[in-house]
């Protein structure tokens, strides 16, 4: 009798073992299916891929030596300096920085992207890192535009699948908006505001930091009122890019708390 007994018991005993052991292989398992490898991946291969969209006006946009600055690009290398590898800036139409996302080919976005419940299910955002909002632009010698109410039925200029795009088609009809890939691009003459100065267009529909930036460089376009919307911007990677997105918030929170933050934009906005 009593050598049943220790039977059982050893075969008790053994048992717990065998499904402690399942337990403990199955929430290691768990645990490595819940930590993603993106930030490893960032740390392992020495630097971070950083897609953006030139030209934006101090977001980013290239100096006179054709050199990468700005807020974005300063604050893309701060990221990446407290990641502890180095930023490569890659230049992208903004038409393509998602589909960079979505496929992996960056690992993050810093571009002046709006967040945004639509884009929020397709992508991963940081925190808000600006604050910024939609403004309208018109020629400096145009009386009749003074607030939306005076948009209905206008000419309206914007970028493509940007919220100005969004707001433009709140404010008058689809076929009265007018889509553009880039803001600026050199080989014709920044065509959203040269169309706007040639009456392709009766106004432009864009952030304000950009349209503070294009009339401190053209005198024949100005500013009608005040920022209409309120946006944030935030930095953008992959769905599955947990821990890397964790890292950066945190990066976010620290140089905001340290004033750092303050100091890049002050950099870029104030003369």
């Amino acid at each position: 009798m009593k050598k049943i007994v220790i039977y059982i018991s050893a075969i008790i005993v053994i048992g717990g073992l065998i499904l402690g052991l399942i337990w403990w292989s199955k929430n290691q398992t768990d645990q490595k299916n819940n930590t993603d490898p993106s930030l490893n991946n960032v740390k392992k291969s020495g630097k971070l891929v950083v897609g953006v969209d030139f030209s934006y006006g101090v977001m980013e946009f290239y100096d006179s030596n054709n050199k990468a600055v700005g807020i974005d690009i300063d604050l893309a290398k701060e990221i990446a300096s407290r990641l502890g590898v180095k930023a490569e800036i890659k230049e992208f139409d903004w038409e393509n920085l998602f589909p960079m996302i979505e496929n992996k080919e960056v690992d993050l976005v810093l571009s002046s992207v709006t967040i945004t419940q639509e884009r929020s299910t397709k992508a991963l955002f940081s925190t808000p890192y600006f604050n910024g909002g939609q403004v309208i632009l018109t020629k400096t010698d145009n009386k009749d535009i003074n607030t939306i109410d005076d948009l209905k039925n206008r000419k309206i200029g914007v970028q493509v699948d940007t919220v100005s795009e969004e707001q433009a088609k709140k404010i008058t009809t689809a076929n009265l908006v007018t889509t553009y890939a880039s803001w600026e691009n050199p080989e014709d003459k920044g065509k959203i505001i040269y169309d706007l100065k040639n009456g392709k267009t009766d106004a432009v529909i864009v952030d304000y930091i950009q349209a503070v930036d294009s009339v401190e460089k053209d005198a024949e376009v100005k500013i009608v009122g005040s920022p209409f919307t309120q946006e944030f911007y935030g930095a953008v990677t992959n769905l599955d890019n947990k821990t890397l997105m964790n890292a950066v918030d945190n990066v976010l929170r620290d140089i905001k708390k340290e004033g750092v933050l303050k100091n890049i934009e002050d950099k870029w906005t104030k003369s």
